[in-house]
Parts: C-alpha cells; structure tokens; sequence
C-alpha cells in the first residue's frame, strides 16, 4: 500500500491522549476476548451451565472459546489489526444475536431488569466490547474509516454528484 502525504499528516495528528485512549479501549476489547476464552477453556459448571442454556455444548463450546482467542489475538497484532476488527464485529454480532434468540426482550419482564438482575450480563457486554473496539479503531486510525464518507477528499470510491446537477438516465 502507497501511503500518500495526506494519510501520513492524518497520522500525525493524531494526538497521544487520543492515542492513548485508543489504545486502552483497543486492549480493553482484547482483555474481555482473552479472559472469557479462558474461561471457557476451565469450564466452570456456571459458564458451562449458561452457554448450554444458549444451545452450545460440548464440542461448540471449545470451538467458541478458540474463535475468541483467535480473534483477540489477530486484533492484538497492529499489522493484522483491521482483519481484526472485522472478525471481532463479526465475532460480537454473532454473541449478541445469539443472546437475543435465547432472551427476547418480552420474555419475563422488561428487558433492562432480567438483564441487571441476570449472573452473567447476557448482550451487554459483547456489545460494550464491540463498541469499545470501534471507538478504539477511530480514535488510533481515523483514515481507515475515510472509506466511509462520500465527501472526504482521495475517496474516489463515491462520484461527487454537485448540488443541482441533473441526473442522467440511461433509458
């Protein structure tokens, strides 16, 4: 990959209590990974008791716990760190999902209550993990996420369409 001028100054600017807040949030994401794939990996009987509640037991639940150590790990790496991204929102996703199919907010009350009265925090914590990942992602490297907007300068990836310019139909 090129780097051009305009992506060095970007990383340049980005400030270290920027940086630093990036990075705490980036390995606060890990941690979580990390932690609960060991836990999964000792199989106490309420972790064990609670993922089979979800549907996954025996071999799936060895399987859970080596994607989320291998996500964390691939997320860990700064030159793998975008295909980590990618797998942890996948991996995350897939855990509040699969949380959500197993406790439907109508189901026993107001969703928030069973959630804080509930031993392990269900999709709350996989979605503050993955928000934690993408807030650490923007705040270490804002011009991967350049990508995203139309506007930004050097994204030739979306026409600029001028404010009352005619559209031109093929038909």
């Amino acid at each position: 990959m090129k780097v051009t001028r305009g992506m060095q100054l970007e990383k340049d600017r980005v400030s270290k209590r920027r940086r630093t807040l990036g990075n705490a949030l980036i390995y606060f994401c890990i941690f979580g990974l990390l932690f609960s794939s060991t836990v999964k990996f000792l199989q106490p009987p309420n972790a064990v008791a609670y993922m089979a509640s979800l549907g996954y037991e025996h071999g799936m639940y060895f399987l859970i716990a080596a994607l989320e150590l291998f996500c964390g790990i691939v997320f860990l790496r700064k030159s793998t760190r975008a295909v980590g991204l990618l797998l942890v929102s996948a991996y995350f996703g897939g855990a509040i999902s699969a949380h959500w199919a197993s406790h439907p907010p109508v189901a026993g009350g107001p969703f928030l209550t069973y959630m804080l009265s509930h031993p392990f925090v269900g999709s709350l914590e996989p979605g503050m993990f993955l928000a934690a990942a993408w807030m650490g992602t923007w705040l270490l490297h804002p011009e991967r996420l350049r990508s995203w907007d139309p506007g930004a300068a050097g994204n030739e990836a979306s026409p600029q369409v001028q404010p009352g310019a005619a559209v031109l139909s093929g038909s």
